[in-house]
């Protein structure tokens, strides 16, 4: 086994600072990481193949005692990467410490990421065309020519391996892939290759960029892939290592990622999974399946998450509902709508709902699920006032300008920057605008439907002004009892205070208190009490309609879709009760409340 690590020399040297401290993954998690990547490049290999179904699996694996020595005797882990640790002294992510676990620990867990239905990492080794696909991901960096003429890929830059080795504490990865031989591959079928991305180091008087590229010796100073027959061999004695067969016949296309000592977690990835591509899931373009240390296998499902569930059906209320007209369901507080045309190009379909409660309390409340309908979820995009009350919307980019967005992806593939230099290049002011119409489409779209979900505004009028107001008065003695308003100058007749008690995402609790005040009557007389809840808003407070509460305390409470309280008040009584509902999640939800009393003339 050959390990070439990158001497940093000449014009330009190569190191990979740049990789590990400052590539932008846009705050996603190392699963998310790892699912995006996995996902998208299994996608887009299994797209022109008819042979079987797309799958995609994730492996955990953990080996122990000699089956772990054996592995890193076969792939050359002590022998290379031992020898240079002191080298890593003064380095940053921790790299030298968790070589030493990896090292000196019983037990070391890998994660294996194969993928079937696919057309493998085929092409010339040492080129860089579109066809060359094994030499694109494993050996380089920042092709962004990925998409080129294929709108419906997901991505458009080439830092998969930069994924896969932030994956491992190591960063260490390990390919293997069978594909159909073609003159390009120089007729190979199977290849078996590792790299790593390490720090810059100096090692024996001798500076080193970081890279190292694992395989066959080619000559003193480079390594190959191993092919055929001895590529096969290398992935067999990997194998008997493991439980598990992960072995695979030439006749079995496609790709199997092993990244030793993974820092990640399998439930998260089957999160991420599901999070990013349940379109591509529900939509049976892809097989996703897990499999634990254990042997036990697991896939995703979309429909059992309860936070999820509401973009799902979202997603596939914008896809049937084709037609440019708004479709609006005021039932169930639903807006389909097209985002207008910009110069001739449809923009997308956008649908939005009220949040549920379990998005609503998710740090997706307020998103808009964004996609050009390639089955992954580009990401989920920040669009609405947490003052407002929560909803939730999925876009799905029309054919028409998916090109342009494609050039506006950043690195990450999670966002579309109209000030994208490759899409600026690409296709000048006239991209851009559409890119921004798209983005501002959106939000334009979200913020009037969050609008739209809030009632007329109600405002509290009363001498003491603390969240109290009297509605009106009654004649005593009245048969009808007809209410006449009562002009806003007119005193209240109680105090009444409102105090938060007690909150949470799940819970809220306010006070209640009932007393007398300078203008209560001598006599007793009938009160009707009436809270409500109202959502402080950008510069006003808004009733809200379809807010459940509960009130306990003294008097008789009066059970009906809007509590209320009736009672017979007596002059230095102080009243004491409860208002509580659930759900009020980051929302800055407030108590107030409204008295009817009937007091003589």
């Amino acid at each position: 086994m050959k390990w070439e690590f990158n001497i940093m020399e000449g014009k330009n040297p190569q190191h990979t600072a740049a990789f590990l401290n400052s590539y932008g993954e846009m705050n996603f998690t190392p699963e998310e990481i790892a699912a995006r990547e996995s996902a998208q490049n299994t996608i887009d290999a299994g797209k022109n193949v008819n042979t079987r179904k797309t799958e995609l699996v994730f492996q955990e694996i953990v080996l122990r005692g000699e089956s772990k020595e054996d592995f890193f005797n076969i792939v050359g882990l002590k022998e290379h990467l031992l020898p240079r640790l002191t080298s890593f002294e003064d380095t940053e992510n921790n790299f030298k410490d968790n070589a030493e676990q990896a090292f000196n620990t019983e037990e070391l867990k890998l994660l294996l990421i194969r993928d079937y239905g696919t057309c493998g990492l085929g092409g010339n080794w040492q080129e860089y065309d579109r066809v060359d696909h094994f030499s694109r991901l494993v050996l380089a960096l920042n092709l962004d020519d990925k998409a080129k003429g294929d709108s419906s890929s997901g991505g458009s830059f080439g830092l998969g391996k930069t994924a896969y080795a932030k994956s491992s504490l190591i960063n260490t990865v390990f390919y293997h892939s069978v594909f159909a031989p073609t003159d390009r591959s120089d007729n190979v079928c199977r290849r078996f290759m590792g790299t790593g991305i390490y720090p810059s180091h100096e090692y024996e008087g001798v500076k080193y960029g970081g890279y190292a590229y694992i395989g066959k010796k080619l000559n003193e100073n480079e390594s190959q892939p191993f092919n055929d027959d001895e590529a096969e061999d290398i992935w067999e004695s990997i194998n008997n290592l493991f439980k598990e067969d992960i072995s695979r016949s030439k006749d079995d296309i496609g790709t199997d990622i092993l990244i030793p000592m993974t820092s990640l977690d399998l439930d998260s990835i089957k999160e991420a999974i599901e999070n990013y591509y349940f379109p591509a899931l529900i939509e049976n373009r892809m097989i996703v399946s897990f499999i634990d240390k254990d042997g036990i296998v697991s896939a995703p499902d979309v429909y059992a998450r309860d936070n999820l569930d509401q973009f799902v059906r979202l997603y596939l209320e914008a896809k049937k509902n084709r037609e440019n007209n708004d479709h609006v369901d005021h039932d169930k507080e639903l807006l389909i709508s097209s985002l207008k045309r910009h110069r001739n190009h449809s923009l997308g379909k956008i649908a939005i709902q009220r949040a549920e409660i379990d998005e609503a309390k998710s740090e997706r409340n307020n998103c808009v699920a964004i996609t050009r309908d390639t089955g992954m979820i580009v990401n989920y995009l920040k669009v609405g006032s947490e003052q407002y009350e929560p909803a939730v919307g999925v876009f799905i980019a029309d054919e028409d300008v998916h090109k342009y967005l494609i050039k506006s992806e950043n690195p990450a593939h999670s966002a579309w920057e109209e000030n994208s230099s490759r899409l600026k290049r690409s296709f000048g002011p006239d991209g851009q605008e559409l890119v921004k119409r798209v983005d501002s489409g959106i939000k334009r779209k979200f913020f009037n439907f969050q609008k739209d979900l809030q009632p007329d505004v109600s405002y509290t009028r009363g001498e003491r002004g603390l969240f109290s107001k009297l509605l009106s008065r009654a004649l005593k003695g009245s048969k009808a009892r007809n209410i006449d308003p009562v002009p806003p100058s007119t005193p209240n007749p109680v105090a009444l205070s409102l105090i938060k008690k007690s909150r949470n995402n799940d819970h809220s609790v306010w006070k209640l208190t009932v007393s007398s005040n300078e203008n209560t009557p001598d006599y007793p007389f009938q009160l009707n009490l009436k809270p409500s809840i109202s959502l402080m808003g950008d510069s006003k407070k808004v009733r809200v309609k379809h807010m459940n509460f509960d009130i306990t305390g003294e008097s008789e409470i009066l059970d009906n879709d809007k509590p209320s309280i009736d009672l017979t008040y007596h002059k230095g009584d102080v009243l004491e009760y409860f208002v509580e509902f659930p759900d009020p999640g980051r929302l800055n939800y407030v108590v107030e409340c409204y008295c009817q009393a009937e007091l003589e003339e």
